[in-house]
């Protein structure tokens, strides 16, 4: 729905300037920005999609996010909008990133070639029915996530106080494209959690195949909301030929140890081709595992392989004697074996402060992928 937009400045012949991500798009009187969800009406911007979802919600394990040390095994409350900051040619949503609002964010449409007259209803609702729902629901925790949720800034905002009344955890999985104001807001509101994806450490990367200028805000991003004690895990989907090399992934896996440290959680994904195909090639099981051997070469203690099977990809092993702590298959726990008060049983190491939440140790018998 259309309301009032927060950080933005207005400018001479009622233009306006963003600060929601860092595009900072300045928006003529009756256009939209980048992410196409934010209007310049009169010389006043306004979100199109707050509280406009493509569905009521669905439940995902939280290992889908993925997040595999936060509240491990928990359900997830899923909830997304449409539109987004990047145009990435990988995407794997790209039928919501890349849909447009309605001036009033009853419905979506599309701007794609081919495409153009295919339409979708959008669920509207206030932040009070979406407590209710997850209330119901029994999810203990809610993503924001599948489209990019820092341009849903004001929904975001909203319905995280209300669910922290709740004791419910909230997570974003985001490309990370933020300022330093939205990112000190959503810092302050209290976001538990968030999956950032880094694509790459490539500002040629990031301008061809995402169409933005740098990587450095998703790098600034994470930092901040690390040093904040938000819980963050890093993504990075791996493309054949064009971020694939050792020179990208021990680039990435050294500044996640220099920055965000040893305990970060750092997942490498397999791509498939999609949308405009960057690449017509999967990722081979080579590639992956080669970025795992790197980033713990590199002493990052938990690494993951995602979208693919990989032996130890998908479990999490205690960093100082290397102990099965969680096994897993997909998104169904194998085994669990670790204290009540979070300490590796073999060596004793404590666990607490890198695996956060509770151990739902009844994951398995709800949940399975393959």
């Amino acid at each position: 729905m259309k309301f009032k937009a927060r950080l933005w400045d207005s400018l001479e012949d009622n233009k306006v300037k963003c600060h929601v991500c860092a595009n900072e798009c300045v928006i003529l009187p009756e256009k939209v920005g980048i992410c196409r969800t934010r209007k310049n009406f009169d010389g006043e911007l306004y979100t199109l999609i707050y509280g406009s979802m493509i569905s009521s919600g669905s439940l995902d394990p939280i290992e889908k996010k993925p997040l595999y040390n936060f509240w491990p095994g928990a359900t997830a409350y899923s909830i997304a909008s449409i539109g987004c900051s990047f145009k990435c040619q990988n995407c794997q949503n790209w039928n919501i990133s890349q849909a447009n609002p309605t001036n009033n964010g009853k419905n979506g449409f599309y701007s794609l070639e081919g495409l153009e007259n295919r339409k979708m209803s959008l669920i509207e609702m206030t932040p009070e029915q979406l407590v209710e729902n997850v209330k119901k629901s029994g999810a203990t925790t809610l993503a924001y996530t599948y489209n990019e949720p820092l341009i849903w800034h004001e929904w975001i905002l909203d319905t995280t106080v209300l669910l922290k009344q709740e004791n419910i955890k909230t997570i974003l999985v985001t490309n990370g494209y933020s300022t330093i104001e939205a990112t000190k807001e959503l810092i302050e509101v209290g976001i538990d959690a968030a999956n950032i994806d880094i694509k790459s450490m490539s500002d040629e990367f990031y301008k061809t195949i995402c169409g933005v200028k740098s990587v450095q805000p998703v790098l600034d991003t994470a930092k901040r909301f690390k040093s904040n004690g938000i819980h963050v895990e890093i993504t990075n989907l791996i493309i054949p030929d064009l971020n694939d090399s050792n020179a990208e992934i021990e680039k990435l896996t050294n500044w996640i140890v220099e920055n965000l440290g040893v305990d970060t959680p750092t997942h490498f994904s397999a791509y498939h081709p999609d949308f405009m195909q960057p690449s017509m090639k999967r990722t081979p099981f080579e590639t992956l595992d080669n970025a795992y051997k790197i980033a713990m070469r590199a002493g990052i203690n938990y690494v993951y392989v995602g979208n693919t099977r990989h032996k130890k990809g998908g479990n999490t092993y205690c960093p100082n004697c290397n102990h099965l702590i969680i096994g897993r298959s997909g998104y169904r726990f194998t085994k669990i074996d670790i204290t009540d008060t979070k300490h590796c049983p073999k060596c004793q190491y404590d666990l607490s402060k890198d695996i956060k939440g509770e151990i739902n140790r009844k994951a398995s018998q709800r949940f399975s992928f393959f």
